[in-house]
């Protein structure tokens, strides 16, 4: 192994003896610490990862070594440092030599350091940090705030990566400022108006643009206009697909989530209920009319699939008992029983097989089956560690799945998968 990556090894498994043997053996590593090495995320440093980490020892033997405690990643959207991170290590650094800039003592709710700043160079309520945020996007609370705009901050400003807006940013874990954002002009949208509960809000986009209510955290809504963008903050901050009912639900607001049903087409609100698992308001809209399958445009046919992308087990089973078509697709082309064979979500296998899924359609991007992902998925999906794989692809193969030709222990999946697919070429 070439000597930087058993560094970034030892360092992203806090092996501080590790760590310590390999800048001992290699002094030369102490000339690259602040370089982006092989295996590092994001294009961070070593130093950026100890901290990630908190670990103080690592931080400190790296410091010995060197490192630069205010080298910024190397990230293309903009560079993060060491205060910019909520780890508790903050005065620890600061000790240390960290310099607290303008966008970390908004983050750390540090108005004197800020007011300082500003009275230096008034520029700086502009200036750019991690992802390309300004200091408004990580202002700690509504005092901070304040202070950034009256001093000159765009409080439509967006981010590089994200190209979000600092309201958005804080819509969950600092609503306060994010309603304060709001007050002071900051540009909104249905989901914004359905976390923080704002009903006038929420009328106002619907009543200029009624087909709004179908809004979700999806590229379709939130297009970014640098491909290297990583997609909306919201991805993040309220969840990818999530829709506008979800968003009202999650956050109690059942006045704002009783006027988008009230607002949308029969098929819209019906998948609503499946969305939020509401078998009561599902029940009372099935009773008034099924869904009309035939004329549901692609973005609702693939209900279903992002359902099961999302691994929501219990909506997708609303879904197909409201008469969702199993083989609908979605992202990546795939089907809803690709992405529940990606979870190892065994259970809602079966029940989608129940349903009739198609078993050997393949996906636009991977030309896979939904055995094939869920291979694929055992080694490298989102729930490795926790999804149930062997009784996935035993499902599947007793539904009539295609097996892979190769020998088992060829297949390039989870042992639980291999174990299955032995168990059958010897029975």
């Amino acid at each position: 192994m070439d000597p930087s990556e058993t560094l970034v090894a030892a360092v992203k498994s806090d092996d501080l003896a590790a760590a310590s043997e390999c800048l001992r053996q290699h002094p030369e590593l102490r000339a690259r610490l602040d370089d982006p090495l092989p295996g590092l995320s994001f294009d961070s440093t070593v130093l950026l990862t100890a901290v990630g980490r908190r670990s103080k020892p690592m931080i400190e033997l790296l410091l010995a070594h060197g490192a630069n405690i205010n080298q910024r990643s190397h990230w293309w959207a903009g560079g993060f440092g060491v205060l910019d991170d909520d780890h508790g290590l903050a005065d620890f650094l600061i000790e240390r030599g960290a310099q607290v800039d303008i966008y970390a003592a908004s983050r750390l709710g540090r108005t004197d350091t800020i007011r300082k700043l500003i009275s230096e160079d008034p520029s700086r309520v502009r200036a750019r940090g991690g992802d390309g945020q300004t200091p408004l996007h990580v202002a700690a609370d509504v005092e901070i705030a304040e202070l950034l705009l009256n001093a000159g901050a765009d409080v439509n400003a967006r981010d590089v990566d994200h190209e979000s807006t600092a309201a958005q940013y804080a819509i969950r874990e600092r609503q306060e400022v994010a309603r304060y954002l709001v007050e002071r002009g900051s540009a909104t949208d249905l989901l914004m108006a359905c976390a923080l509960g704002d009903l006038d809000l929420a009328r106002k986009h619907l009543d200029a643009n009624p087909q709004s209510v179908a809004i979700t955290v999806s590229a379709d809504d939130f297009p970014m206009s640098n491909p290297r963008a990583g997609g909306t903050i919201y991805i993040w901050t309220l969840g990818q697909n999530t829709s506008a009912y979800a968003v009202a639900r999650a956050f109690g607001h059942d006045d704002v989530f009783r006027l988008l049903i009230d607002r949308s087409p029969h098929d819209l609100a019906v998948a609503a209920a499946c969305d939020v698992e509401d078998d009561e308001l599902l029940r009372a809209l099935l009773r008034a009319r099924g869904i009309d399958r035939e004329h549901m445009d692609a973005r609702l046919l693939r209900k279903l699939v992002d359902a099961a992308e999302t691994n929501s087990g219990n909506a997708a089973r609303l879904f197909m008992s409201a008469g969702w078509p199993v083989n609908a697709v979605g992202k990546h082309g795939a089907t809803a029983l690709h992405f529940a064979s990606w979870h190892g979500n065994a259970d809602l296998v079966r029940e989608m097989l129940t349903y009739g899924s198609p078993l050997e359609i393949r996906d636009r991007d991977f030309n896979m089956t939904p055995l094939g992902w869920a291979c694929h998925g055992s080694l490298h999906g989102w729930n490795r560690d926790r999804g149930d794989y062997g009784g996935t692809v035993e499902a599947l193969l007793s539904a009539g799945a295609v097996a892979p030709k190769e020998d088992a222990d060829s297949v390039k999946a989870s042992d639980a998968i291999r174990e299955t697919l032995r168990h059958r070429q010897g029975a």
